[in-house]
């Protein structure tokens, strides 16, 4: 692990606490593909990285194993979790369930510019990077995040965002978040909110099905799966 200071950030400003930062530092360094599937997460080289004991990362560590970015075993320790492509064909269909009905009920709702304010700050932020060619950090998971809260059920939102969360490391991992073509996600994000703003909820759903469907299909298809 001595590759640690160029695959993991140590700036864990902002963070609510020594635990919460660790988190937020490994958890993206796994959204990015900078800790791949596999990659085992040992304590002392950890705690060392971010000069701290081993209490805070194991803490860490064990919210990311509730979350499903990582798994703990026996006598080998954490490593970061490597879906499987049945796995990854059950995250896209229980996401498909939440995402679609979260987008309905988010339509029906009629948010107000106020609440859809945060979603459009993800947008524009999307569409900058896109615009300045930048290769940054993925927004998908920040817009499913944002629009799924619109429907206001927390508990949907909170199942979702751990959803998402999973998603992302696996386009981590096969590259498709910029193989899938980023202009084509932000144009389809952008109709998926303007339904929602519209309060059109049959489009609403349909478009973020279609969109989910796209992205599923092109995971799948870099891992060697089939969609059915």
């Amino acid at each position: 692990m001595t590759d640690l200071a160029e695959r993991v950030p140590t700036d864990l400003a902002g963070s609510t606490s020594l635990v919460d930062g660790i988190r937020l530092a490994l958890r993206s360094a796994i959204a990015q593909g900078s800790l791949p599937p596999g990659y085992r997460l040992r304590e002392i080289p950890l705690a060392a990285h971010f000069e701290c004991s081993t209490t805070p990362v194991r803490e860490a560590i064990r919210k990311l194993e509730a979350e499903g970015l990582v798994r703990i075993y026996p006598r080998r320790g954490a490593e970061v979790t490597a879906f499987s492509i049945s796995e990854v064909e059950h995250l896209y269909e229980t996401r498909l369930v939440l995402e679609t009905h979260a987008a309905r009920k988010a339509a029906r709702r009629r948010p107000t510019e106020e609440e859809l304010a945060p979603v459009r700050e993800v947008l524009a932020r999307h569409k900058a990077a896109i615009d300045e060619g930048q290769p940054g950090p993925p927004v998908d998971d920040e817009f499913h995040e944002a629009l799924t809260a619109l429907a206001g059920n927390p508990v949907i939102a909170e199942l979702a965002a751990r959803l998402t969360r999973q998603i992302v490391s696996v386009q981590a991992r096969t590259g498709t978040q910029v193989q899938g073509g980023r202009t084509a996600a932000y144009a389809a994000h952008t109709e998926i909110l303007d339904a929602v703003a519209a309060g059109d909820a049959r489009a609403a759903e349909r478009l973020m099905r279609e969109h989910l469907e796209w992205a599923r299909d092109a995971v799948l298809a870099t891992l060697g799966g089939a969609a059915d």
